[in-house]
């Protein structure tokens, strides 16, 4: 409840708010405390597909990206701190003179270090620590620091060691990922057919998976909006479509020949394997009754017994200290895999 802390001072009677002009809020959390905020004139941003579908569903004007000039703004910040700092500069840069500029977040989340960075170029007005994260807030100068064209420059697309465009925030930014490595090795021409790749990225399974003629359509869906613009950048090959959208809000329906997947297995710090359980559970509802999962997974994360439940046959393909790759056919939908469920709870 990150904005709790916003909330405080305000009901503290520490900050007014202005009584006029838009409100921003950076990288906006569905789970937040709002109150303190007049709703009605403030703009939510977050381009991660559940958070914004949550905030929306709460009847918040929500957005991708942030547009426009505002009378205060709040930053929520983000594990990259890259990114935090370039979402700490479009801020400054999109607030008017004289308004306010908030950075909210957790200790754990880097705040300490947003605020050295940002105390090096700004005065900071104030600052308040609760619940294990800290509130710090400054006005907007007239002039700003040409430091912070840097911090926007650095957070911002650029190619990666292997040549793809990529951007903090993302998943593995800097380099291809090691489990999508292991999986695109096993990749051959029974990879055929019309392709989903849950969980894209930037792009690069999908880049390997075009390689092979034997593939007539790949959809990448990717619930990170800049992420799947990284992907749109690297991929030009007509039969690529992108999709950015929630894999578990995707509807039911037997349209694949394949599914390939690298599932995010956290959206905080705390391992979260039920994104990757729905993962093979979306797998075995799109694809056709003869169609194939390829999966990656951390070797720790509890995925066989979800295999086993949404598909007829799982085959381990390769096991490192790390990773697990599995090859999974005949997807169970409906009451075949109702009935796979109750044997696995049975034990039978």
């Amino acid at each position: 409840m990150n904005v709790s802390r916003l909330s405080l001072l305000i009901s503290q009677a520490e900050i007014a708010l202005p009584e006029t002009g838009r409100i921003a809020v950076y990288r906006a959390r569905p789970d937040s405390d709002f109150s303190a905020l007049t709703v009605e004139r403030t703009q939510f941003a977050n381009s991660f597909r559940p958070f914004h579908d949550r905030l929306a569903a709460a009847g918040f004007d929500t957005v991708a990206e942030i547009a426009g000039e505002f009378a205060l703004s709040l930053v929520e910040i983000t594990r990259s701190k890259t990114e935090t700092l370039g979402l700490i500069a479009k801020a400054l840069a999109a607030t008017s003179v004289g308004g306010l500029v908030f950075v909210d977040g957790a200790k754990t989340d880097g705040i300490e270090s947003a605020l050295k960075h940002c105390r090096s170029l700004l005065p900071i007005e104030g600052s308040f620590a609760k619940s294990h994260g800290k509130l710090f807030w400054m006005t907007r100068p007239n002039m700003l620091p040409a430091e912070l064209d840097e911090w926007i420059k650095q957070s911002d697309f650029r190619a990666n060691a292997a040549g793809f465009i990529t951007a903090p925030g993302m998943f593995s930014p800097d380099k291809i990922d090691t489990g999508s490595a292991l999986l695109a090795a096993h990749f051959d021409d029974k990879l055929r057919g019309r392709v989903a790749d849950l969980g894209a990225g930037w792009g690069w399974l999908a880049a390997q998976t075009l390689a092979l003629e034997s593939v007539s359509q790949i959809d990448l869906y990717e619930a990170e909006a800049t992420a799947l613009t990284a992907a749109r950048l690297n991929l030009t090959d007509p039969r690529a479509h992108f999709f950015w959208t929630d894999v578990a809000a995707m509807p039911a329906g037997a349209e694949y020949d394949q599914v390939i997947a690298n599932p995010p297995f956290h959206q905080g710090r705390a391992a979260e394997p039920a994104i990757g359980i729905d993962f093979i559970g979306k797998a075995a509802d799109i694809l056709k009754p003869k169609g194939q999962f390829w999966l990656v997974a951390n070797r720790q994360l509890p995925y066989e017994a979800a295999l086993q439940i949404c598909f007829g046959h799982v085959k381990p393909l390769q096991e490192t200290p790390h990773f697990k790759i599995y090859l999974a056919s005949k997807p169970r939908v409906g009451s075949a895999r109702k009935a796979a469920q109750d044997r696995a709870i049975s034990g039978r």
